[in-house]
């Protein structure tokens, strides 16, 4: 049976504005569990021939996984804001207990970047 243990707030993606720039909805506070909350800085190539002059970037990666009870309505493409960290819901698998109710929802998260 699953028991959120913290809070985290989520933000609804509501659509695109004259730009192409994605737009957020207000946040609200809901009840979550956190299975893996990881956020590195790596390195990467800039140019895409990767000439002598071994041009270098670097680039935020995020590889975190949420548990959400069936109640809160999530969707790809909202945000999550956790532990200071903004994430972006890039999948969600629902999790069923052993009578085959709906118990709790994983949610897939990558770094979040203003498009």
């Amino acid at each position: 049976m699953f028991r959120p243990n913290t809070f985290c707030f989520v933000k609804e993606r509501t659509g695109f504005d004259a730009w192409g720039k994605e737009t957020h909805g207000n946040r609200r506070r809901v009840r979550c569990s956190v299975v893996r909350l990881k956020s590195s800085r790596v390195k990467t190539s800039v140019r895409a021939d990767s000439s002598a002059s071994r041009g270098r970037g670097q680039e935020i990666e995020s590889d975190s996984i949420l548990l959400l009870p069936p109640s809160v309505e999530i969707k790809t493409g909202d945000l999550i804001e956790i532990m200071g960290l903004t994430l972006e819901v890039v999948g969600i698998e629902i999790r069923l207990n052993i009578m085959g109710r709906h118990d709790h929802n994983e949610v897939s998260l990558n770094a979040w970047a203003s498009k």
